[in-house]
């Protein structure tokens, strides 16, 4: 059986904190903030079941599995949040977070339901559920403000971001250095 320890506990519950703090009067603001704290509900009522599985019980591997397929289906609500530009870092995240949770759930399920426990597709499962439960520790962290610190992570800022030139100036116009002094080889710019 999979181990969720307190990981998925502690992101999920920050979550929901981190939002109290960063919503106001603003509807859409509003609304993320219920719906995540929905999500932040649901998720660890399930992680509960998934701590509380009696391992000697003869339901324990359905157990799992059904517990492992509501954390999926969670998670791919958090997916379909509609994510406030504030917030635009985690939208990804979120997918990401609901298509690991969704091949965990179905490669567990491949592994413990045929006639014989299959170990390689067990170990796939597992790393897609850490996978998903790593995306949710950033989310977290992203709300309370923080950049996450893993090396497999690019930071795109918000200069860099699709749809930043469009809002940043007036008619699109761009701030800094626009190469006037010459290219990247030191050659003059084209007039």
């Amino acid at each position: 059986m999979i181990k969720t320890g307190k990981t998925g506990l502690l992101a999920a519950a920050l979550l929901a904190a981190a939002l109290l703090a960063g919503c106001g009067k603003n509807a859409e603001l509003d609304k993320f903030h219920t719906e995540m704290e929905n999500f932040t509900q649901q998720a660890n009522e399930t992680f509960d079941v998934l701590n509380n599985i009696d391992p000697e019980s003869d339901t324990a591997m359905e157990d799992m599995l059904t517990a492992l397929d509501d954390l999926a289906a969670e998670f791919n609500t958090l997916a379909e949040i509609e994510v406030p530009r504030q917030f635009s870092a985690i939208e990804n995240l979120a997918d990401e977070a609901g298509d690991n949770m969704s091949q965990a759930a179905s490669l567990y399920r491949e592994a413990y339901g045929g006639e014989e426990y299959n170990e390689n597709v067990a170990a796939a499962a597992a790393e897609y559920y850490n996978r998903a439960i790593k995306r949710i520790n950033y989310i977290s962290e992203i709300l309370q403000g923080e950049m996450p610190t893993d090396d497999s992570i690019v930071i795109t800022t918000e200069n860099d971001a699709p749809g930043f030139k469009e809002d940043a100036g007036e008619g699109g116009t761009q701030t800094g250095d626009t190469g006037a002094e010459g290219g990247e080889d030191g050659t003059p710019a084209a007039e």
